[in-house]
């Protein structure tokens, strides 16, 4: 099916099905399973690949052990002091030439502004990268393995006979309209027992950080944290770090749909991604601020080459990509370069065997920001680095295959150009462009650095 008709579809059955006003054991459950419901939906019904590598379960539950263990003696959260602010950061970082693992999202600004803050860091396929540019930084491995370890004693979620039938018939509707099989039961129940063992730990957390604010990055998989915060009277403020479309099921609630755990403020990249999507909060909350390590990372590149073309590529569709990618190399003269996704370092050899002995430069841990300068064009589907590549003024070019409609309001803004096949952009390309008009300041707002700074004072202004 088609990636649109699928998600029209998920919105029609979750609004027929009331799901966003039904509680199981207190809880508004549909909020928390929404994302992930939504992601397996999208992938059993069209063409998306797997996103990410997968940590082995026997080394993951080692790692998990090790990791509980020493953060009762390595940045133990709760030997914090108290801080102004509290950042819930992103957990995979970048590795930059002064050889610190960065946090791209938060790093910048707590660099810049000097904030009285603490960082807590959730780790990433079982690890954190060391050194880490964070100055201030505790890990969260004690809340999130001590939840799982507190998660084997508790008692397990017992649904009532009415939710259980109700679970199921919203399963079966799910299955009578798409063809996917959901275990929505199981889901639940492993929801709210983990929300159950996690949220106490979050509450001793913050009360002992009592922060006044709370910055997180990707809030939907945030929400007992979020929870604590509400409960406690914390604000919270998210800093994007993606993109936030129609079609994001984290950050999209059209019409009537509430979360109760959706973060107080989103702070965009910029006024176009507030326009494109319905939040479920008022619009005065959204602030443009910009992306600061976007805008500092683009003064540092003033080289251009003509004879480039960059693929951006995201595991969800980076079969089919590649192989376009490989068609297109045999009909251009100019250099393909094909940049994985952090998610297909560890398996493109196994996943996309066509690029092995193909002339397609395959590269992997580079910096993007550097290819994106070298480079004339770029194709993808809907990635982020999509609308980076506008910022360096690139022609765009993306790919007609599933997710695309994730960026057709960059199509409709004129900046870029769906293709179906290889030859099509081959012709595009043998024909003399110019730079796309684009606005960029509507995508990412200028002087990032001192907007940030004002947004978060007027937060604390109006949340005393």
């Amino acid at each position: 099916m088609e990636y649109q008709a699928v998600h029209e579809r998920f919105l029609e059955l979750e609004a027929e099905l009331d799901l966003f006003s039904r509680r199981i054991d207190g809880v508004p459950f549909w909020e928390r399973v929404r994302f992930e419901v939504h992601k397996t939906v999208v992938r059993e019904t069209t063409a998306f690949g797997q996103a990410h590598a997968d940590v082995g379960l026997q080394h993951g539950r080692l790692r998990k052990l090790s990791g509980l263990v020493r953060n009762l003696f390595v940045r133990n959260p709760y030997l914090s002091p108290q801080r102004e602010i509290a950042v819930l950061g992103h957990g995979r970082r970048k590795q930059r030439e002064d050889g610190q693992w960065w946090d791209l999202y938060t790093d910048p600004i707590l660099e810049a502004l000097e904030l009285d803050s603490v960082s807590l860091e959730k780790p990433h396929q079982h690890t954190h990268r060391k050194p880490a540019k964070t100055e201030s930084l505790r890990y969260l491995d004690l809340v999130k393995y001590g939840g799982d370890l507190r998660r084997k004693v508790a008692a397990p979620t017992v649904l009532t006979d009415g939710d259980e039938r109700f679970l199921e018939d919203v399963a079966d509707a799910f299955e009578a309209e798409l063809g996917v099989d959901l275990d929505l039961a199981e889901r639940v129940r492993n929801e709210l027992v983990t929300r159950r063992c996690r949220r106490p730990l979050y509450r001793r957390l913050f009360e002992r950080i009592d922060p006044d604010l709370v910055l997180v990055v990707v809030s939907y998989v945030r929400e007992t944290a979020i929870e604590v915060c509400k409960e406690l009277s914390i604000p919270v403020a998210e800093l994007q770090h993606g993109v936030i479309s129609p079609y994001h099921a984290g950050y999209a609630f059209p019409g009537e749909r509430p979360k109760t755990t959706f973060p107080d403020y989103v702070l965009t990249f910029g006024e176009f991604w507030g326009r494109t999507v319905e939040f479920p909060i008022p619009e005065e909350r959204c602030y443009p601020v910009g992306y600061p390590y976007l805008e500092a990372q683009a003064t540092e590149y003033d080289e251009r080459t003509e004879d480039q073309l960059l693929f951006v590529s995201q595991g969800t569709i980076g079969a089919e990509l590649s192989r376009f990618a490989v068609e297109l190399e045999a009909l251009v003269d100019d250099d393909v370069v094909y940049k994985l996704h952090p998610g297909e370092y560890d398996r493109w050899r196994e996943d996309y065997p066509w690029l092995v002995d193909s002339d397609v430069d395959v590269v992997a841990d580079a910096d993007l920001y550097e290819l994106f300068a070298r480079s004339r064009a770029q194709v993808g589907v809907y990635s982020t680095a999509i609308y980076e590549g506008l910022y360096f003024g690139l022609e765009t070019y993306l790919l007609d295959c599933a997710g695309v409609s994730q960026l057709w309001p960059l199509v409709e803004e004129g900046a870029a150009t769906v293709v179906d096949s290889p030859s099509e952009l081959a012709d595009r390309l043998a024909v003399d462009a110019s730079s796309p008009t684009v606005d960029v300041e509507r995508f990412f707002e200028p002087n990032a650095i001192d907007n940030v700074a004002s947004a978060l004072e007027r937060i604390r202004r109006e949340t005393r």
